[in-house]
């Protein structure tokens, strides 16, 4: 245990505050004591922690209320809660160092200090990688914009566009050729109900635009993605959609792949869009990136079967997948 660890302590009960900080004071750490959340609230506002022990059943704002605030607002300081009703806790609360249970002893106690200062260390490590990542996709945003307007003269500018594509992520401008023929298939199938093929073979070949400026660590990454890395991941559509709008020609398409990863009951990103709120063609680009995608290798997993891939897209309708644009693409798949 680090000597000079500081630690709030949000306690109710007297007796149990003034234990915890002898304990605490006598391997040198900084306690700081606080009777209910709002005090907690207080303290945050004005010094940092780097652990807060939070008792869960207090009169007012409970500690599971306050450790969801702290989880917002603060969060570099390790949470570890202690209550003598394991019972009443949800088992799927996250985002927590240590559990104590009371009556606890010292020992256990000191315990729980020294995974919050561990928990805090991962934090603050992953808050780091997260900035170097923002940082990092920013700066190749920028590159993609001034290459585009450094060869836009030289041709058209859906093939100047592309050929960066192809030229810094292949295999995803091969994915986006794909998608595109699936979409117009599924068009088709709709029978007319999309006012412009053009504009949604263009859409679909540059939904994935933004990962042509996400940082080569995440997009190449042999295993799955922290949480962190998967959040860094969704920012490439916002990307994308910010590379064509810098076009001259293409800007009408943004709208279209920034609502290419919604989901139709409204809990896909960027903008938690739902239903016919997402645009129809945002609707096929997603089944259609979603079924092709399942149908090729990653390096994290093998590609399913054409068949495995349709049960997982019928999995997700109507909750991922909006079910006539599915019925749609099932009846293209079903003709070849």
């Amino acid at each position: 245990m680090t000597a000079g660890t500081s630690v709030l302590i949000v306690d109710d009960e007297p007796s149990v505050r003034n234990l915890m900080v002898r304990w605490a004071e006598s391997l040198g750490m900084q306690p700081r004591t606080v009777e209910n959340a709002y005090e907690a609230v207080r303290a945050l506002q004005t010094g940092a922690y780097d652990v807060a022990v939070i008792d869960v059943m207090m009169p007012g704002r409970n500690g599971l209320w306050l450790a969801s605030a702290l989880r917002r607002d603060y969060p570099q300081t390790a949470v570890v809660l202690a209550t003598a009703h394991v019972e009443e806790l949800d088992p799927r609360i996250t985002a927590v160092a240590d559990l104590l249970v009371k009556p606890f002893k010292r020992e256990r106690f000191l315990l729980a200090l020294d995974r919050g200062r561990e928990w805090r260390r991962h934090a603050i490590e992953e808050i780091e990688w997260h900035q170097r990542l923002t940082d990092e996709l920013t700066r190749q945003t920028e590159a993609v914009i001034v290459e585009l307007e450094r060869n836009r003269a030289t041709g058209d500018e859906a093939d100047v566009l592309f050929e960066i594509l192809r030229s810094r992520v292949p295999d995803v401008a091969l994915h986006s050729e794909r998608v595109s023929r699936y979409a117009l298939a599924i068009a088709s199938a709709l029978g007319g109900t999309v006012r412009s093929l053009p504009r949604l073979e263009l859409a679909a070949r540059f939904h994935d635009l933004g990962k042509a400026a996400t940082p080569h660590a995440v997009l190449s990454k042999p295993s799955p993605l922290s949480a962190v890395e998967a959040g860094l991941m969704r920012a490439h559509v916002d990307s994308g959609a910010d590379i064509l709008e810098h076009t001259h020609s293409l800007a009408d398409l943004a709208p279209l792949v920034r609502a290419s990863h919604e989901w139709f009951n409204g809990r896909g990103y960027p903008r938690n869009l739902a239903g016919e709120r997402i645009p129809l063609e945002s609707r096929i680009i997603g089944v259609a990136d979603a079924y092709d995608a399942m149908t090729q290798d990653r390096g994290y997993r093998n590609r399913l079967s054409s068949a495995e891939a349709i049960s997982e897209v019928l999995r997700s309708v109507p909750a991922q997948f909006d079910p006539g644009v599915v019925g749609a693409f099932l009846s293209v798949l079903n003709r070849h």
